[in-house]
Parts: structure tokens; sequence; C-alpha cells
């Protein structure tokens, strides 16, 4: 592989600013948020949970190598074929307690990715017009949830000034400063002038606070001010503060809606032009009734549960989900939901980032896909010893497409100072 081939995710970043961009995450992404849901995970979970039911089954789910589809199948073939109601109690009572030890996972480490050192997630994910995700679980939701407008149609950018600030922190000299800061953080209008006289203006709003600091102590000295040193300091921190309140992405759309003002349900379009927010596996909070393909939105754990406990046990309902991990086009074909995200891959251009996937033989029919796709340029991240193998992968999957390598070490959530 070229070295030239192999990038940092700052690199990948820079590059990708300003761009058309699309981001495809799978288990990996998870993993690097610290929120672990692989099976292995899920099933450990599962025998935490419930290890007087699971206990006797370890065995055989390490045999099956924590695979659902054929830990069900070897749990049900003492089962009699005519007693089809016990496989379907067993069937249904194993997928329940997994998906609520999915759910518990996530919920559990949700709250601990807006610390510190993860608030940079979202310098990422502002940078893509569509998220698309082989997870079944609710994390790339739940993520894009905590920075969507409320009760704006628009879901405007971040750093729109919508908190007027008269700071009982700050003193009338600061408050003035404050306003002409904000300002050029906002218009990019501070005009630098350079040691060979030469004068040029900053983009001012996605500075880190260091360079921001620096570049206002610099303007300072260009027109005159005596602004000294601990107030303009005091004022970037309220500004940087106010902003990482207000990040907003531009949209977010996952195709639900209400139909009428009569109904609670949210529905999905299958032809939405507007959704950016595609589960192509499908998601436990996705289920069809009837014809239509609905969203659960219980937002308490028990009517959650029993939600899910009665759409398995509901013949006309069923949940949205692809549990096994072969031939997921039979499954994808069969639903409409499944079919529009897929099909949405096809229709793609500009530059795909993908994180978190091991870029395995099983999911072939997605990268088939991006591959018939306008996608010029691709982004994949890979452990240091897993690049070199995931690039000859990537190569034979893509061969028309421009790839490049990121290696996971050099992925930080930080914000940047």
């Amino acid at each position: 592989m070229d070295e030239s081939k192999l990038i940092t995710y700052k690199e990948m970043l820079a590059a990708i600013d300003g761009q058309e961009n699309n981001l495809l995450i799978a288990n990996g992404f998870n993993y690097g948020l610290g929120v672990h849901t692989g099976y292995s995970d899920i099933f450990k979970k599962m025998l935490k949970s419930n290890y007087g039911i699971y206990a006797e089954a370890t065995s055989i789910i390490e045999a099956c190598n924590y695979d659902l589809e054929l830990f069900l199948n070897k749990i049900t073939e003492d089962i009699a074929d005519s007693n089809s109601f016990l496989k379907k109690y067993v069937c249904n009572k194993i997928k329940l307690d997994f998906m609520q030890a999915l759910h518990d996972i996530v919920k559990s480490k949700i709250k601990n990715i807006y610390e510190e050192k993860n608030e940079g997630i979202y310098i990422l994910l502002k940078q893509f017009t569509n998220y698309f995700t082989l997870n079944y679980d609710s994390f790339l939701y739940m993520l894009l949830l905590k920075y969507k407008s409320v009760g704006n149609e628009n879901n405007a950018i971040s750093f729109e000034p919508t908190i007027k600030f008269i700071g009982s922190d700050l003193d009338d000299r600061q408050n003035a400063i404050y306003s002409e800061i904000k300002k050029a953080r906002e218009t990019g209008g501070l005009e630098i002038t350079i040691e060979d006289n030469s004068s040029t203006k900053k983009a001012m709003c996605l500075l880190p606070k260091t360079q921001f600091i620096s570049i206002i102590k610099t303007y300072c000295k260009d027109k005159g001010k005596d602004w000294d040193s601990k107030s303009i300091e005091k004022v970037v921190n309220k500004i940087l503060e106010d902003e990482k309140r207000n990040q907003i992405l531009n949209h977010v759309d996952d195709g639900s809606k209400k139909l009428s003002l009569f109904e609670d349900d949210f529905v999905f379009e299958t032809n939405s032009i507007t959704q950016n927010l595609f589960f192509l596996h499908g998601a436990f909070h996705i289920y069809k009734d009837g014809k239509k393909i609905k969203k659960i939105t219980q937002d308490k754990d028990k009517a959650l549960y029993e939600k899910l406990e009665e759409l398995l046990n509901t013949e006309e309902k069923e949940i949205v989900c692809i549990f096994q991990s072969t031939n997921k086009m039979e499954v994808i074909q069969q639903n409409e939901y499944l079919v529009h995200c897929y099909e949405k891959l096809e229709t793609l251009s500009g530059n795909m980032v993908i994180i978190g996937s091991s870029l395995a033989e099983n999911d072939n029919h997605i990268f088939e896909k991006i591959n018939s796709s306008k996608i010029d340029t691709i982004y994949i991240t890979a452990m240091k010893k897993e690049i070199e193998k995931n690039y000859s992968i990537a190569k034979g999957l893509f061969p028309d497409k421009n790839i490049f390598m990121i290696n996971t070490d050099s992925i930080s959530y930080e914000m940047p100072q």
C-alpha cells in the first residue's frame, strides 16, 4: 500500500471539510466511544441479567461463536417440528432478552458519551449529509438526536446566535469585548495584518480555542485595542461555552412522521426524499404493522420491553431487524423500508467515510451498492495491524474508487483546544 494512502483522522476531517459527505458506521464505531455492542457483549449481558436462565446454555453460546441465528437454531433443534408454538416461544424469549440486553448496554453508556473527552464527536457528525448504520441498536439515532434542532423545521446550523448574552459574570468592559469577538466568531470578519504588511481574513467559526485566542490577541494589537489577556480569555471561554450548548446539526430525518394530528404513531415514508438517517439492516425500534412501517416511541424501559414483546408475539406485526448473519439480502428484499435504505446507497456521490467496519463478506451487498454509486473517495478506519489487509479488501470491493485508510489510533473525539 502506498504510504500516501494512510492518513490520520484529523487529515481526513480536513480533506472532507465543505464537501458532500456520507457516513457509514458499524460496531467498531460504537466501540470507539466505549459502547460495546458486539454479539459477545450482548450475550454476556444476557448471562449477567438472566443468569439462572442462560447459565446452562453458556457452552452452546460459545460453540455458536455468539451468533444469534446459530444459537436459536441450536437451542430449538431438539423441539419437535410439530410443536411450532414452543419453538416460536423459545425464539421470541431469546430475541426479547437479546434486545433488552442491547438496549441496556446503550442506555448505560450513552450518558458518558457527552463527557469532555467525547464532545468532539459533533465535529465529525456535522460533516455529513447522510448517515448509514449497519448496527441495529439505537446508539447513532440517540447520538444524532442530541444535536438535532427542536421546534425549527429547517434544523438551523450550529453557532446560530440564539442566546443573547448579557453576562452577569462579565463586567461592562468585557461585555463590549464579548459583542465584538462574538460577531467576529460568527462572521469571520477579523482582518489581520501579517508581518509583510499584507492582510488576510480568518474564518473564525471552527477555530480551536488556543488558535482563536491567539488571533484575537493579534487583532487586539493590530487595532490598538487595550484588551488585557485575562479579559480576552474569559470572553472566549464564554463564547465557546455558548457554542457547545447550542451545537445543532443541519438536518436529521429518519423518514418517520405522524400522518395526522389524530394519530400517535410515527410512520416511515418509504419514498421519502428528505430522509438522511438509514438503518440498513433495520433496528429494534422499527416494526412492520400490516402494510405500514412504524417507529417505537416509548421512552420508558418497561413500555419499550412490553411493546417489543407484543410485536414478537403478534402475527400481523414484526420487528424490522436482520437477526441472521448470512443471506441478508433475502430479508432486505422482503421489506419496503430496508429496500428504500439499500437503494439510497446507489444514489450517493462525493465522499464516503466508513468507521468501525471489518469489511466482512456478509456485508458485501452493501459494499456492492456503494461501488455502483457516484462516490469517488472512500475513507476507511482500521486498526494498525489490519490496515494492509483491509486496504487490499477495499481495493477489491471498490476498484475504481479513491481509497484512504485511517489508523484508528489517530481517532480522537475530544474537543480541540
